[in-house]
C-alpha cells in the first residue's frame, strides 16, 4: 500500500513538473496591435510556367511554401507574430504568420494554426534564397518542391 501511495505521489509530481515546464515555452500567437495582412498571390516558377505556388510578401520579399514541421517547435523557436493571411479578400484571422527566432534574416516564415488541433505549422521560404546556402532550422523538413531543387 505504501509503494502505491509513493508511486501515485511521484506520478503527480512528475505531471505537475511537466505541465509547468511546458507553459514556459508556449508559442505566442497573439496578434500585434496593427497586424499585417498577408495577401496571398500566385507565384510562377520562372524556370517552369507549369510550376506555381501560393505566395505571400513580407518586407519586399516573396515567400512560397518550402517545408513541413519535423518534430516539434515551441516559443523558443517562434518569434513575433506578424499577422494573418488574406486570401481572395477574406481575412483568415484564425491563421498566424510568424517569424522564427533563429532566423535573423527572415529567410523563413512560419504559418501557424493556433486553434487547429490537427493542423501542423508549415514554413514558407523567401524566393530570393533559391540556390543559396542558408541555415535551415532543424525542425523544418523540406517537401522537395521543384522550385527549391
Amino acid at each position: 500500500m505504501r509503494a502505491l501511495k509513493t508511486s501515485l505521489l511521484l506520478l503527480l509530481i512528475l505531471t505537475l513538473f511537466a505541465a509547468l515546464c511546458g507553459c514556459g515555452h508556449r508559442i505566442d500567437t497573439t496578434l500585434p496591435e496593427d497586424p499585417l495582412e498577408f495577401r496571398t498571390c500566385n507565384f510562377v516558377n520562372p524556370a517552369d510556367p507549369d510550376d506555381a505556388y501560393q505566395s505571400i510578401e513580407y518586407r519586399g520579399r516573396t515567400y512560397i511554401p518550402y517545408g513541413a514541421l519535423k518534430g516539434r517547435i515551441d516559443g523558443n523557436d517562434v518569434g513575433a507574430c506578424l499577422g494573418y493571411p488574406v486570401q481572395d479578400g477574406v481575412k483568415q484571422e484564425d491563421i498566424r504568420i510568424c517569424l522564427l527566432r533563429g532566423d535573423p534574416d527572415a529567410n523563413y516564415l512560419v504559418r501557424i494554426f493556433p486553434n487547429g488541433i490537427m493542423d501542423q505549422p508549415d514554413f514558407f521560404r523567401a524566393t530570393d534564397t533559391q540556390g543559396k546556402e542558408i541555415d535551415t532550422p532543424r525542425f523544418i523538413d523540406s517537401l522537395g518542391y521543384a522550385f527549391w531543387d
